[in-house]
């Protein structure tokens, strides 16, 4: 059908910006260069814009009493859709506590700054794969993207001590420290919801 095809297409479209959103956020983070604020938030505006064209396309779809496509193809679909708007709201939440670093010269330790490198690489490689996946309409790599990386909330755990230790050792300030906590959740929510997608896309059988 016509519209699951434009359908398709644009959420391919959406899945590619919160990819390059991603990005940009965290060279955003890793130069320390606000001018990148500009560019994340130009392209917030244009997944939200996407993200109300294909819930309008997708309800058009399930209200259509002549189309044979299927009501849970088209859940699946709007879920992605849905996920893949909430990545777009945790990178401008990013953003906006690396402008509070940059703007208040807080320091991370170099081993905080490599804990977010880690966490950002894996959600960064989760996200790829999504992004190609519906760009070539193609579900093969969903199962390894849900199986093939370590649980992401261990490794929060993990980093979490690890701040508590660094705090507690007077390495880092206690502003610092909530910036780079808060920065750590909303990563460890981009995965989940990236692997949120995956599991949709489990779920698409056309």
């Amino acid at each position: 059908m016509e519209e699951l095809i434009e359908a398709k297409q644009k959420i391919a479209v959406m899945a590619a910006l919160a990819l390059a959103m991603w990005r940009t956020t965290h060279q955003a983070f890793m130069e320390h260069d606000l001018e990148l604020l500009s560019l994340v938030l130009e392209d917030e505006e244009k997944l939200n814009q996407l993200e109300k064209d294909l819930t309008a396309l997708l309800i058009g779809l399930g209200k259509d009493t002549s189309s044979r496509t299927d009501k849970a193809l088209l859940t699946a679909y709007a879920d992605v859709v849905g996920d893949l708007e909430l990545i777009g709201d945790y990178c401008k939440d990013i953003l906006e506590r690396v402008q509070i670093k940059i703007e208040e010269r807080l320091l991370f330790s170099d081993d905080a700054v490599k804990e977010l490198e880690d966490i950002y690489r894996r959600t960064e490689s989760a996200l790829s794969q999504v992004s190609g996946m519906l760009a070539k309409d193609d579900i093969g790599q969903a199962a390894g993207i849900l199986n093939g990386q370590r649980h992401i909330d261990t490794l929060v755990d993990e980093y979490r001590q690890h701040h508590t230790q660094r705090l507690l050792d007077g390495i880092c300030s206690p502003l610092a420290g909530n910036m780079f906590l808060n920065m750590l959740d909303f990563t460890a929510a981009v995965y989940y919801h990236t692997k949120k997608i995956a599991r949709s896309l489990l779920k698409i059988k056309t």
